[in-house]
C-alpha cells in the first residue's frame, strides 16, 4: 500500500511528465520557434531498454544517495544544509565527466 507522501511524490512527478508532453505536442502542432527564431528540431530517440535502465539508475542512486530531488540543490544550501555542496559539485562533476565522454556513448 502507498504511503500517502509515496503517493504524493509520484503525482508530481507523474502531472509533470503529462504537462511536458501536452506542451510539446502543442509546441509541434504550432510549430513553435525558438527566443532566437530558428527552428526547434524534435529528432525521435532509438528505444533501449540497457540504455535507459543504465542511465536511471546512475541518476537513480544519485538521487538516493543525496536523499532528496535534485532540483533545490541550491535552496538546500541557503537552508544551511552545507553538506549539499558536495551534491553540487559531485553534479558539476558528473555534467563535465558526460562532456567528455558523451562522443563515445551510444546516443
Amino acid at each position: 500500500m502507498f504511503k500517502f507522501q509515496s503517493f504524493h511524490m509520484y503525482g508530481i512527478i507523474g502531472s509533470a511528465v503529462v504537462t511536458g508532453a501536452i506542451v510539446i505536442a502543442i509546441m509541434k502542432k504550432m510549430n513553435v520557434k525558438s527566443t532566437l527564431g530558428t527552428e526547434i528540431n524534435y529528432s525521435v530517440k532509438k528505444m533501449s531498454v540497457r540504455r535507459y535502465l543504465f542511465g536511471g539508475t546512475i541518476f537513480g542512486i544519485g538521487w538516493a544517495m543525496t536523499g532528496a530531488c535534485p532540483g533545490p540543490m541550491f535552496v538546500l544550501v541557503g537552508q544551511g544544509f552545507g553538506l549539499f555542496l558536495v551534491v553540487i559539485a559531485s553534479a558539476i562533476f558528473g555534467t563535465f565527466l558526460y562532456g567528455l565522454v558523451k562522443d563515445k556513448l551510444p546516443h
